[in-house]
C-alpha cells in the first residue's frame, strides 16, 4: 500500500479518537473517491514480443498506484491517521499495485469495504491493549519477574490472535510484525527499538511460509519479553552453562534456540 505513514506507532492507527460510522462509509468514500482510472489492457504474457501491450500495462500500473495514494489522502483527512492502512485489511481483497478493472461504483463499494475491515481490525486491537497495558503496567511495578511473565502472556495472546485473523499461511509475518509494534509503542517504548526488538524476535527463521507453530509462538513471545523488560533478565543460560539440558520444542522444530545443550541453530 503506497500509505502517508509508515504504521509502527500505535498512535497512528489508534481508532479511539476518531468516530467511524460503518453504515455511512459508502457514501463517504464516494464523495471523496477520485475518478477511477481507466481499465488495464490484459497483462501481457510475452513482454519483448510486445513492448506495446507491457508500456500500456506499466503506465496503468502507475495510475493505479496514484490512484490509490490520493484516495487514501483523502480518507486520512476525512476519518483520521488510522484509514492510511485502509489497503492491508484482514482478509484484503485490494491489491494497490496491481491496475483495477472494475468501474467507478465497484471499486468505491470495495474500498468501503475494505476500510470497514481495516476499522474493525483495529478496534478489536484497541480492545485487547486496553485490557492488557493495565495488566503489564501493574507487573511492572510488582518487579521484573513479574513484567517479563505478563509481556511474554500478552505477546502470546497476540500473536495467537494475529494468526488467527490471517487467511493464508504466508500472510502472518506482515501482522504479527505490526501488532507487536503497536502493543510496545503503546506500552511507551521509542519505535525504533520497537521495531528492532519485534524484528530481532521473529527473526529470519521464520520467514517460511507455513503458519507459526505453537512451540514458534512460545519462543518469539518469551524472547521479546525479556528483550522488553532488559538485557538484565533477558539472559538465557548459553550451551554447557546448565538449565535445562533437553530441547523444548521435541520433536517439532528441534533442537530449539532456548535449549542449553547444544548451540542454536539461529542466532
Amino acid at each position: 500500500m503506497t500509505s502517508v505513514v509508515r504504521l509502527n506507532r500505535w498512535a497512528q492507527v489508534d481508532p479511539t479518537p476518531h468516530p467511524y460510522d460503518p453504515a455511512a462509509a459508502l457514501d463517504g468514500v464516494r464523495r471523496l473517491a477520485p475518478p477511477v482510472p481507466p481499465a488495464a489492457p490484459a497483462f501481457p504474457s510475452l513482454r519483448p514480443s510486445d513492448p506495446v501491450a507491457w508500456d500500456a500495462y506499466q503506465r496503468a500500473c502507475q495510475q493505479s498506484l496514484e490512484w490509490n495514494t490520493a484516495m487514501t489522502e483523502a480518507l486520512v483527512r476525512e476519518y483520521g491517521p488510522w484509514a492510511s492502512g485502509w489497503g492491508m485489511a484482514p482478509h484484503a481483497t485490494w491489491d494497490c499495485w496491481a491496475p483495477f478493472v472494475t468501474s467507478q461504483d465497484e471499486t468505491v463499494a470495495l474500498v468501503a469495504e475494505q476500510l470497514t475491515r481495516w476499522r474493525r481490525w483495529l478496534e478489536g486491537a484497541a480492545d485487547r491493549f486496553g485490557r492488557l497495558l493495565p495488566w503489564l503496567d501493574a507487573a511492572a511495578a510488582a518487579g521484573p519477574d513479574d513484567a517479563v511473565a505478563a509481556w511474554e502472556a500478552a505477546i502470546t495472546e497476540l500473536l495467537t490472535a494475529t494468526v488467527a485473523w490471517v487467511e493464508d499461511d504466508d500472510g502472518w509475518q506482515g501482522r504479527c510484525h505490526r501488532v507487536l509494534t503497536w502493543l510496545l509503542t503503546a506500552a511507551g517504548l521509542p519505535e525504533e527499538r520497537s521495531v528492532t526488538l519485534v524484528n530481532q524476535a521473529l527473526g529470519s527463521r521464520f520467514d517460511g511460509w507455513v503458519r507459526l507453530s505453537a512451540a514458534d509462538v512460545a519462543d518469539i513471545a518469551e524472547h521479546l519479553a525479556r528483550d522488553v523488560v532488559g538485557p538484565r533478565y533477558g539472559a538465557f543460560a548459553g550451551p554447557g552453562q546448565g538449565g535445562d539440558d533437553w530441547p523444548d520444542t521435541w520433536p517439532d522444530g528441534w533442537p530449539s534456540w532456548r535449549a542449553t545443550n547444544r548451540a542454536r541453530p539461529h542466532s
